[in-house]
């Protein structure tokens, strides 16, 4: 469980870090829909073919339900997150996603039935501290409403990601990837419609094609790997090593787009590191 939990929290850092450095050329809600409508058709086709790989032994109702408001949660999460990496640092905006994300999952995960030792729950109490020490950016702006706007923007992904692992969570583990299929075909078909209706896609630019592509990827590993780990594994646990996403995208920033990072981000990184030892000794 731990392991896919993560190899998915790998491959939706990487995919995070490379849609908002795209995003950063061209902060508009049409283009973040555009990008966003295109990665999510081509994870789409990707989980649809590794259905087979792994049919599910059992999909009941249940699962189509909690699947398809799933899809719904993920349909509003990806554009506001895109759209938030564009108006502010990515360094910021991706460790706010990942704390808000796994608040929701730590907070209703027990209430759901989530059993949690006491070295897990010294790991999600770790967890905590450790995304939000991440997330504090040296970052100065002489435009702090747009930064602040990001923030929320960010925030309010993170609250949807965080539903939709409840969601997951909630899905039978004969179901295997069935769940995930579900609710990558609702993201995609959800965007497609409102990109449609709303009138306001765009033109993409050149190479952003390929560069959705290679997100819509990484976004297919993620929700696979994240779907069977939530079925296995206790939510809130799942969902924190999940939510400690934003350590991969903050140091490719740093590294790649050379956005700075303080000492006491550092501090996080190891907490978080602290908080997946714990997790697997729990």
């Amino acid at each position: 469980m731990l392991a896919l939990a993560i190899g998915s929290a790998l491959a939706l850092g990487i995919a995070d870090y490379l849609a908002g450095a795209t995003m950063r050329r061209d902060g508009r809600m049409n283009t973040a829909l555009l990008y966003t409508m295109i990665g999510s058709l081509f994870a789409a086709v990707l989980v649809l073919i590794a259905l087979p790989l792994a049919p599910p032994d059992e999909f009941t109702r249940n699962d189509l339900a909690w699947s398809l408001v799933a899809g719904v949660a993920l349909g509003g999460a990806l554009p506001l997150l895109m759209l938030g990496m564009a108006r502010g640092p990515i360094a910021v905006v991706a460790p706010v996603l990942g704390l808000v994300s796994l608040s929701v999952p730590a907070v209703l995960g027990p209430i759901l039935g989530d059993d949690l030792t006491t070295v897990e729950t010294v790991g999600l109490l770790i967890a905590f501290p450790a995304a939000g020490l991440v997330s504090l950016s040296d970052h100065r702006s002489d435009h702090t409403a747009p930064v602040r706007e990001a923030v929320l923007i960010a925030a309010a992904s993170g609250a949807l990601l965080g539903t939709a692992a409840i969601c997951f969570g909630q899905t039978n583990t004969a179901s295997g990837i069935a769940p995930g299929v579900v609710a990558q075909w609702t993201t995609a078909l959800l965007l497609l419609i409102g990109g449609f209706v709303a009138g306001r896609l765009s033109r993409p630019r050149r190479g952003a094609v390929q560069l959705a592509v290679v997100v819509g990827v990484l976004t297919a590993i993620s929700v696979v790997l994240s779907v069977i780990a939530y079925q296995r594994g206790p939510v809130a646990i799942v969902a924190a090593v999940i939510g400690l996403a934003p350590g991969p995208t903050v140091m490719l920033a740093r590294l790649l787009t050379h956005e700075s990072i303080r000492r006491i981000q550092l501090v996080g990184f190891a907490l978080g590191v602290l908080a997946v030892v714990l997790f697997a000794l729990g």
